[in-house]
């Protein structure tokens, strides 16, 4: 009569269960449904674990503790299992392990360029990864011992499209190579001021995208082409703005992006007079980086504090000197730069006024010679005969008187 052996735990078919323990009865079969001999169980728990070998039945007893989550492992020269079985709150129990043969696969990715290195490889069954890993220099990933039958085989790299391929593993180190090729996408980057109910697009806002490139927004958008499945970093910056920044997934399809920006807090004072007569005073307003008036600002006058902003942003100040003055102003610690108002004295001078120069006199021309001599020219007349003129003249008057 031929001896009968029976796996670990088990005492005539059935197992004695101690306290806080229970008995597994596992069958192991294959996906046929075939009973499968000599296949050791593995089954562990949190803080133990425990084997036991399937008799020719294809059955063993595992003993685990009562309420226990239990994984239930197979190891077989000739059959596997993907995943383990797992049991919660174990309770005395039949259990059917289906498993299946040995298989595997050497995945090779080629692409236009040559093999594609360093890419994502996964086998998915029923929505699980069974394997993952990536491809070496040469674009090739030895899968390690799976379960034949049919799977799912999803490649990926950055720059490149995704790859979904059916394939059926029948044997071990069955060949799949699959093709590949890079692409780009158009992504839109919108640059919105979100201070305002219905965000405002901001025109020539600087836009990086990641290390693709630097685009000036226009209408408040600019436009990339970005390579699939990659990741970067958007930053969208303005003078007088905060920057914003994101970092951002593109996928397979063209997309849009919004980044959202608002200009720096800052105090701006407008006196409405830049001069003033002293003793006298004069209005100014206080307002913030987008033109709104700013209430219960601190306005000061050459450094002291002398007025505080009404509702509407106004605080009026008194002009006691003359010259130069600073007014500036303060808010939720906030500063203005400070603003020139002149002091005007009553006769109209300020000390600040430049005099006026005198006019530099200026040299008269000297003036043209005339001459001394006292000789007269006649028409007609030469020097003896002028003189023998002059003579008979004389005479006449003589005779005259």
């Amino acid at each position: 009569m031929a001896s009968v052996v029976f796996p670990v735990g088990a005492v005539g078919g059935t197992a004695a269960a101690t306290q806080g323990q229970v008995t597994l009865t596992v069958g192991v079969v294959s996906q046929g449904g075939a009973q499968i001999g000599g296949v050791t169980i593995t089954a562990t728990w949190d803080g133990g674990e425990t084997t036991a070998t399937t008799a020719s039945n294809g059955k063993a007893f595992v003993d685990v503790p009562r309420g226990a989550t239990v994984e239930l492992s197979i190891s077989s020269e000739r059959f596997v299992r993907n995943s383990p079985v797992t049991i919660e709150d174990a309770t005395a129990q039949e259990v059917t392990v289906e498993v299946a043969r040995k298989g595997s696969a050497t995945v090779v990715l080629t692409s236009p360029e040559g093999p594609v290195g360093s890419a994502s490889v996964r086998l998915v069954s029923d929505g699980e990864t069974i394997v993952s890993g990536r491809t070496d220099a040469d674009g090739t990933f030895d899968t390690p011992i799976v379960e034949q039958g049919q799977y799912t085989l999803v490649t990926a790299k950055p720059t490149y499209y995704t790859n979904r391929t059916d394939v059926r593993i029948e044997s071990e180190g069955a060949r799949e190579e699959v093709s590949m090729r890079t692409g780009s996408v158009q992504v839109e980057v919108q640059v919105l001021d979100d201070r305002f109910d219905d965000p405002r697009p901001v025109n020539n806002a600087t836009v990086r995208f990641g290390d693709i490139g630097t685009v000036r927004t226009t209408g408040g958008t600019a436009v990339f082409a970005v390579p699939v499945n990659t990741e970067h970093t958007v930053r969208a910056t303005k003078p007088e703005y905060d920057s914003a920044r994101t970092t951002y997934s593109v996928g397979e399809s063209s997309n849009s992006i919004r980044l959202t920006i608002q200009r720096e807090p800052t105090l701006v004072v407008q006196p409405v007079n830049r001069q003033v007569v002293v003793g006298e005073s004069t209005v100014v307003t206080v307002v913030d980086a987008y033109g709104e008036p700013v209430a219960n600002a601190t306005v000061s006058l050459d450094g002291e504090a002398v007025a505080t902003t009404d509702d509407e942003g106004e605080a009026r100040i008194t002009i006691e000197s003359g010259g130069n003055h600073t007014v500036g102003a303060s808010a939720d610690g906030l500063e203005s730069d400070g603003t020139t108002v002149v002091g005007v004295d009553v006769d109209g001078s300020t000390p600040t006024d430049s005099p006026t120069p005198e006019p530099t006199p200026t040299a008269s021309p000297s003036p043209t010679p005339v001459p001394t001599t006292t000789s007269v020219s006649l028409p007609g007349f030469g020097p003896a005969a002028a003189a023998l003129a002059v003579a008979l003249a004389a005479l006449l008057l003589a005779r005259r008187d």
